[in-house]
């Protein structure tokens, strides 16, 4: 099969199930979908079931080494090809995959509590959190948005990244795929000179995916969301917190 089919079948899962805006779609198909790990399962000679595994780097503890996760995106199984255990091929595949990569970690974030449920009964992922922020969409009013990630701007967020114990890491590239995303919402990267952030926009609320700064945006609530983990080559257990942001899925 040629990676453009490949491709092509499974964007068409990924609309079918997820029903995102034909732009975010293109853009995760054509930007993040060429870096990560396709994996598939078939009946009836075609695709029927898809995810991605993407490889990141993530601090540990202070002084100790970085650690290799794989996060896993879209597991998507078409509707009438549910209950047939295509879900389950992929992850043994996925876990296989990350045993022989070296992986230390698989990390997801589940799209809701059955699913959640269901990773940790079937597969004994861990649960552990992420902590998100926001605040009133009128608030970004007092900031000064940043249209273009520069060089600079890419390496000081990326020097804060790596100075902060367990958090994914991000490339230049990852970043400007996600600010691109922001922007659909009418979101995007903010400064006040001190603070810097990126926001997306939804209802008249701006949620901060990652703060870049010692200093936190002022006005914000604060909220987790449910992270999953698996122990792959590593065994010991994460914190019951970590940051796993600015991701795309």
């Amino acid at each position: 099969m040629s990676s453009r089919s490949l491709n092509d079948q499974c964007k068409s899962i990924w609309q079918t199930v997820f029903k995102d805006s034909e732009a975010f779609t293109d853009l995760y198909f054509s930007r993040r979908y060429p870096k990560g790990n396709t994996f598939i399962s078939r009946a009836d000679d075609h695709i029927v079931a898809q995810a991605q595994c993407f490889t990141y780097r993530m601090t540990a503890a202070i002084d100790e080494p970085m650690l290799t996760v794989g996060y896993l995106s879209g597991l998507a199984t078409l509707p009438q090809y549910r209950r047939q255990g295509h879900a389950a091929n992929i992850m043994h595949q996925l876990h296989q995959w990350q045993q022989n990569k070296g992986i230390d970690y698989s990390l997801l974030i589940p799209a809701d509590e059955e699913a959640a449920q269901w990773y940790i009964s079937h597969f004994a992922y861990r649960p552990i959190c992420t902590r998100a922020i926001s605040m009133d969409a009128m608030q970004l009013t007092h900031y000064t948005p940043i249209n273009r990630l520069t060089a600079p701007i890419a390496k000081q967020i990326q020097h804060h990244l790596s100075s902060t114990p367990y958090t994914l890491q991000h490339t230049a590239d990852d970043l400007a795929d996600q600010l691109a995303v922001c922007k659909m919402s009418g979101g995007g990267l903010y400064t006040d000179g001190t603070r810097l952030f990126m926001a997306e926009l939804h209802c008249g609320t701006a949620r901060i995916l990652d703060s870049f700064s010692e200093s936190q945006p002022e006005n914000t609530t604060s909220d987790t969301t449910p992270v999953l983990y698996l122990p792959i080559c590593k065994q010991s257990p994460l914190p019951k917190e970590i940051r796993i942001t600015l991701m795309l899925s």
